[in-house]
């Protein structure tokens, strides 16, 4: 449960053998590839140059070029997806990575395929341009004129349309008025058919009138020769010899797949793998005779990588510890499963860096308490039990994953506290119930605060140590002088407020004056214990800042102290929303309505009050436990893999 050992990898192959071993890094999904150039050019590409065919490796190091993209294989994830959608094809098998060789290859079965999808492309459009051509003819099935012979007419236009039942009425007042012979043909849905004819030279007036009417041209003219019921003929006559066709091109198509099936699998595979090679090489460069990788790997999956490409003779393999590494390193975290659903909350504030602890234990621990303590209840808790789980099986697993466990807490505090939905009235509490119990809740909750505030400290701390931030450590707010400013307010106001005395007051007073003038003086301070501090240079500005800053420090370590008052607040309030709901009921006239207040009431305080909770739990996680240890600012490891 920390942030994994990463290793650095450099690697150098002959080109022939390229393609090859990226596909066999892709499969194993365990490198994530860097820019092979910076690398060089920042010296951190080596190898043992006492090997003569390293030595001559390495001096083609000086005329290295990036690759170009090939612009034909950019087109080969769009032609794969076609010829799965034309096969029926939702996933290809991955066993069939094992049959590639090269990434090229099946170049007579592409054609082949391509040849079949464009037949058929064609029987279907030609199909669907003759169902509607159909559909048109089937409008004018009674007109008894050629309609060829009606295109060509010389002095008259004609127009083939559709008017609506409002359109036709204004039609038959304004007849009269047109200079057009218009045929009413038939009906079909509502809408009404029509064939107009009219002299040319008043097209421009009877066009008009038409386009107020909201005519709907039906473009038929001039594509068949003869009547409507002739033509309509003619057209079925086609679209059974299409559908034919179309049936032949289907059964060609299932005896080829039939017969074919891993050639065309490992096709569309290689075609699919051709954009995953070019991403990876956007990161390499090559030589006359070699390609350049680099990359980062799980110190865990570096005998597995060895063990694939052990096949490729002559590869140059240089695995690498990342102690003085010159460049960022990514992150790769690793959690059980009873964390892993909160590193999407951790992430939310940044990711741990290469040489930073991993919060995620931590924070999934006290934030299943804080959720739980603030929002217990049994049967509420149960409802999100079941949403999560629900919600891991259908959409969303990661949030899924955490409902599921801020359901369980919450169930746990709900056993603890006495609570079935927001009722006290069936199940004893086997601690204590919030609302009748106030004082000591809040002393409670300030009490596991001040714990978790401690172990955010001392964490501080050794990540500072960890990287060698020897002033931020010894001196800093965060650091060791405010842990102990930090503790000596607590026990103070234990003293003040309880009347317990840990420790002599003298003793926490010294110790909280010299923890303050530590504070102010930091910057001298951290000369004498950092390296990196010497070479400062420190004005009369430096200490006004420190001084102005000392009390937003001191402000900050007191809210510190109060502020996971609210972990208790939150607990009465959520036995004390449910009585102002069942108040509400029982002054109902009618159980039914009593009920309805009810349901509606811990759907109120399920949504709003949860929502809240969640919110709260988290600020209180940022603000005041993070800020103490973690930055965040690292990046996520991201491997390149085949999906």
């Amino acid at each position: 449960m920390a942030v994994e050992k990463m290793k650095a990898v450099d690697l150098i192959g002959d080109l022939s053998v390229m393609d090859q071993v990226i596909i066999d890094i892709l499969k194993t999904g365990s490198m994530e590839f860097v820019d092979a150039q910076r690398q060089i050019d920042n010296n951190a590409f080596n190898f043992n140059l006492e090997d003569e065919e390293n030595l001559q490796r390495t001096i083609e190091l000086n005329y290295v070029e990036g690759f170009e993209k090939d612009k034909n294989k950019a087109e080969n994830p769009e032609k794969a997806e076609e010829i799965m959608d034309f096969f029926g094809i939702n996933k290809v098998d991955n066993r069939y990575l094992n049959n590639i060789s090269n990434v090229d290859g099946f170049k007579d079965l592409f054609v082949k395929v391509q040849d079949l999808i464009s037949q058929s492309k064609e029987v279907s459009q030609n199909l669907k341009m003759i169902k509607s051509l159909k559909e048109n003819y089937l409008m004018f099935k009674d007109v008894n004129v050629d309609f060829e012979k009606l295109s060509n007419l010389e002095y008259f236009d004609v127009r083939f349309g559709i008017l609506d039942k409002e359109a036709r009425y204004k039609l038959r007042k304004n007849y009269e008025n047109i200079l057009a012979v218009i045929f009413h043909t038939g009906t079909i849905d509502k809408n009404e058919i029509y064939l107009a004819i009219f002299p040319k030279e008043v097209a421009n007036e009877i066009n008009t009138i038409l386009r107020s009417l909201n005519w709907q041209d039906v473009n038929i003219k001039g594509k068949y020769k003869g009547t409507g019921q002739e033509i309509i003929e003619k057209i079925s006559l086609e679209e059974k010899e299409l559908e034919e066709k179309a049936k032949s091109i289907g059964e060609e198509k299932e005896e080829l797949y039939k017969n074919k099936k891993s050639e065309i699998e490992t096709m569309i595979l290689k075609m699919l793998l051709s954009e995953k090679v070019d991403e990876a090489k956007e990161k390499m460069v090559k030589s006359k005779n070699y390609f350049y990788l680099s990359g980062f790997i799980a110190k865990r999956d570096e005998e597995n990588l060895k063990e694939v490409l052990s096949k490729y003779k002559g590869l140059g393999i240089n695995f690498k510890d990342l102690k003085d590494a010159r460049q960022s390193i990514p992150t790769k975290l690793k959690n059980g499963r009873l964390f892993k659903p909160f590193e999407t909350l951790v992430k939310m504030y940044g990711v741990p860096s290469y040489n930073e602890i991993d919060p995620t234990p931590l924070f999934a621990i006290s934030y299943m308490i804080l959720f739980g303590s603030m929002f217990g209840d049994l049967g509420q808790g149960a409802v999100f039990f079941l949403g999560g789980l629900y919600l891991s099986k259908k959409t969303n697993p990661d949030f899924g994953g955490l409902l599921t466990r801020l359901g369980i807490s919450s169930m746990i505090f709900g056993l603890l506290y006495g609570s079935v939905f927001g009722s006290e009235e069936i199940i004893p509490a086997l601690f204590l119930r919030p609302f009748d119990n106030i004082n000591k809740v809040l002393v409670i909750a300030v009490g596991f605060g001040v714990i978790l505030v401690s172990i955010s400290f001392v964490l501080g701390l050794i990540n500072k140590f960890k990287n060698k931030e020897y002033e931020e450590a010894y001196f800093g707010k965060e650091g060791l002088a405010g842990f102990l400013i930090y503790l000596s307010m607590l026990i103070l106001g234990l003293s003040a407020m309880a009347n317990i005395n840990i420790i002599n007051k003298k003793i926490i007073a010294a110790v909280m004056i010299a923890s303050l003038i530590c504070l102010v003086f930091k910057g001298p301070l951290g000369k004498l214990v950092d390296e990196n501090s010497k070479n400062r240079e420190i004005d009369a500005s430096y200490y006004i800042e420190s001084a102005a800053s000392l009390l937003e420090a001191l402000m900050s370590l007191l809210s510190n102290l109060i502020s996971f008052i609210r972990v208790g607040a939150f607990a009465i309030n959520h036995v004390g929303l449910f009585m102002a709901f069942q108040t509400l009921g029982a002054m109902m006239t009618s159980k039914g309505a009593n009920i309805l207040v009810l349901i509606v009431g811990n759907l109120v305080i399920i949504g709003l009050e949860g929502l809240i909770v969640f919110i709260q739990s988290l600020r209180l996680e940022y603000y005041e436990m993070f800020s103490k240890f973690y930055t965040g600012d690292g990046y996520e490891f991201k491997p390149l893999k085949l999906n």
